[in-house]
């Protein structure tokens, strides 16, 4: 009797016995922030921040609960990839994808999945309402405006895309979105001689939860820090802070401080946040001065628990 045959079809057994245990044991080991809390995702979402493939600034996070998955921006083009795993974690199955604005570090990976979604479907999107036509006809001084023609050629006829507005309030998988900046004659008026209307007219909202609530900042400048911090200063109040345009040139002390929060997000890498040359390593050394905790890409991703 040959005892060979028997003998690598009983390794293979053990083998895909102990892949298939291996497999669960991780899908089944609870999730831990990085403040060290185990949320109850039945009842609890985590918020993550995720570096780029590209290694330079971006922004892309997701929010998620056992029930729901929430994307945030995306990244470059060259962050689809990573992007997909991301969403084939979660069923290739996203609930809603938050556009901030359409600029290259952060509706370029949108695009290219959207084009070629393979089995990924998503269910409803929302942008900042920017007037394609307007922007087209001024130009774009920060950023090539291809990526802004891309995602407008791509969504301009779906039907599960809504366009938000300053003042909106909305529920999205269970969790409460105001709306505190989009594309409006607001913008329009207060941007100035910098007519850099892409960024200042990207989203300023804050996520909310039960207990706890996390303020986007996106790619929003000084142009409009007075106007948003003295509109807006009472709803500031929150956990979480992304800072604005990855903590560079944008908002004031003054502002962050009306968040009185106690984690804040950098999305760019320690090539920015540690360098005397751009203005988030003076945010970050700030923040770190009050005690507050600066999370950027170099411990990425990091997550915290809406509450």
């Amino acid at each position: 009797m040959n005892k060979k045959p028997l003998l690598s079809a009983g390794l293979l057994t053990v083998f895909t016995l102990l892949f298939v245990c291996l497999v669960f044991l991780q899908s089944s080991v609870p999730v831990t922030d990085s403040t060290g809390y185990t949320p109850d995702l039945s009842k609890e979402y985590l918020v993550t921040q995720y570096s780029d493939a590209t290694g330079v600034q971006a922004t892309f996070y997701t929010i998620e609960s056992e029930e729901s998955f929430i994307i945030i921006d995306g990244g470059w083009t060259d962050n689809a990839e990573a992007l997909r795993k991301v969403i084939a974690k979660h069923g290739n199955h996203v609930d809603a994808w938050i556009l901030s604005h359409p600029h290259k570090d952060h509706a370029g990976a949108f695009n290219e999945i959207y084009a070629n979604p393979g089995k990924i479907t998503i269910d409803a999107i929302y942008d900042n309402g920017f007037d394609y036509d307007f922007i087209e006809s001024v130009g774009e001084p920060y950023d090539d405006i291809t990526i802004m023609e891309t995602y407008y050629t791509l969504t301009k006829d779906a039907d599960n895309i809504a366009h938000l507005k300053r003042g909106d309030r909305l529920t999205i998988c269970g969790l409460t979105f105001d709306i505190y900046n989009a594309y409006d004659d607001i913008v329009l008026y207060t941007v100035g001689e910098e007519q850099d209307y892409q960024n200042n007219a990207s989203l300023l909202f804050k996520v909310s939860s039960k207990n706890s609530s996390m303020l986007f900042c996106s790619d929003i400048k000084y142009d409009m820090a007075s106007y948003l911090l003295t509109t807006y200063r009472e709803e500031l109040s929150c956990d979480y802070v992304q800072t604005g345009h990855h903590g560079n040139w944008s908002f004031s002390e003054e502002f962050y401080d009306a968040t009185d929060a106690s984690i804040y997000f950098i999305d760019a890498p320690e090539s920015i946040t540690d360098n005397v040359d751009f203005p988030a390593s003076e945010l970050k050394k700030r923040l770190l001065e009050k005690g507050k905790t600066v999370l950027d890409f170099k411990s990425a991703p990091n997550s915290v628990t809406l509450r």
